[in-house]
């Protein structure tokens, strides 16, 4: 396996998102811990794309199997100003919420349909995003008094976002695309630590263990190419194990989502196939 040294660079953007599993918070140490490629990023589980907006690459391509998620990204890249003029007209109260989350979303135009991500993930229970087996989204009303948006948050994500690839896609198409030099920072639905640590409802299809199988040999492939990869997932054996063919780090992490404060603390595993060694008190990672 072909290793090679890191560089970094540093971005005053961050995500107008806030996405359970999101790497918000560890943006800065990822970035940091990237390796010196020259080619396109890229980012197949985009999530709140938060490494996207902290590293604010000149090339990239982001993309995501949540139609939503998608629509949501193209939106606040194209009209930025009129997505937040259509949060402004959107109340904060539990009926109307209950009218947003039964919405036909093929009957919204573009601009509505960004919105309603933007206002369900800011007024949902902790900012969930959660769908049924038919892609409807079931979380319940948060009763959150907070502002939807921070107009210079979102304006700026929307430069960043410019000549950006939005695709919506499973991990297999932008893992292939990639080529000699491009790196691919994969943030996927994580393997269950035990007890309700389930991530994994994004999207109707789910993402299950043999996705999981199916990720680690397309990244084999695409090293094979001379592709840059960081993965990042759960610090489990089944996780070490399906991973196996990687250098893996743990980060020291926060599960906001967990309702015990004390299960909060733990690891993540951040897997490369480049070399760390050297820098992992600096980065963070042990």
């Amino acid at each position: 396996m072909r290793l090679q040294t890191m560089s970094s660079t540093r971005s005053e953007g961050r995500s107008f998102l806030k996405w359970a599993g999101g790497k918000t918070r560890y943006a800065d140490q990822l970035v940091a811990a990237a390796p010196p490629f020259t080619g396109t990023y890229r980012e197949p589980f985009m999530g709140s794309a938060a490494v996207f907006f902290e590293l604010a690459p000149p090339k990239a391509v982001l993309s995501d199997a949540n139609p939503e998620l998608v629509h949501c990204f193209r939106g606040v890249a194209s009209d930025p100003k009129a997505v937040m003029g259509k949060l402004d007209e959107m109340p904060n109260t539990r009926e109307y919420f209950e009218e947003v989350r039964r919405q036909d979303v093929d009957q919204l135009d573009a601009i509505e349909r960004a919105a309603r991500v933007i206002y369900l993930n800011k007024t949902s229970f902790r900012g969930l995003w959660r769908v049924n087996q038919k892609g409807k989204f079931n979380v319940p009303y948060g009763a959150y008094d907070r502002p939807y948006y921070n107009p210079s948050t979102l304006l700026t994500a929307s430069k960043l976002l410019q000549g950006v690839e939005i695709r919506e896609s499973d991990f297999g198409g932008p893992l292939e695309d990639a080529s000699e030099g491009d790196w691919v920072f994969l943030d996927p639905p994580y393997i269950p630590e035990g007890g309700y640590s389930d991530f994994k409802r994004y999207t109707a299809g789910q993402f299950h263990d043999d996705d999981h199988e199916r990720l680690a040999e397309a990244m084999r492939q695409a090293d094979k190419r001379g592709v840059f990869l960081t993965l990042t997932n759960s610090d489990t054996d089944a996780t070490r194990a399906i991973f196996k063919d990687f250098e893996v780090r743990r980060m020291a992490t926060r599960r906001d989502i967990n309702l015990q404060s004390a299960k909060r603390s733990s690891w993540d595993l951040v897997f490369t196939n480049y070399e760390l060694s050297g820098r992992e008190e600096e980065l963070r990672l042990f």
